[in-house]
């Protein structure tokens, strides 16, 4: 009786293994950068997130969508450590919708590079910023 019962295990495992190879799509895949089309904006303090939801419209032009609940999103844009920023700085990274692998990060400042840093641009330049280099990492 043994016999069988090794021979049913070996069936079993056969069959796992053709179905793993077979469909790829029933394995887990690594959640990447590359495939993000959905993107849930977290609120952020002195309307940093609004100014970013603006800007993704101006610079990816659709390819990139800003959904309104974060169970339809495959990433979260989140402010990191916000708190202790001033309006002239800001942190952000994108995360996997459960937030636990970190797709992206990305800080930046609201100075202008034309007026040899002396020109402040408040969050909006912040966003801007921000999302320009989020741009040139999803181009890679």
């Amino acid at each position: 009786m043994p016999v069988l019962d090794f021979i049913a295990m070996r069936q079993l495992l056969a069959i796992a293994l053709i179905l793993a190879f077979a469909f790829p799509g029933v394995a887990q895949s690594a959640q990447t950068l590359a495939n993000v089309r959905k993107i849930y904006v977290e609120k952020m303090p002195d309307n940093l997130d609004q100014y970013l939801i603006s800007e993704i419209s101006k610079k990816f032009h659709g390819s990139l969508t800003i959904v309104l609940t974060q169970s339809e999103a495959d990433a979260v844009l989140r402010g990191v450590n916000i708190g202790a920023q001033t309006t002239s700085n800001g942190t952000v990274q994108l995360v996997d919708p459960h937030g636990s692998v970190v797709l992206w990060s990305g800080s930046a400042n609201d100075r202008s590079m034309a007026f040899l840093d002396l020109k402040h641009g408040g969050q909006q330049k912040v966003a801007a910023h921000l999302i320009g280099q989020l741009h040139k990492a999803m181009q890679r």
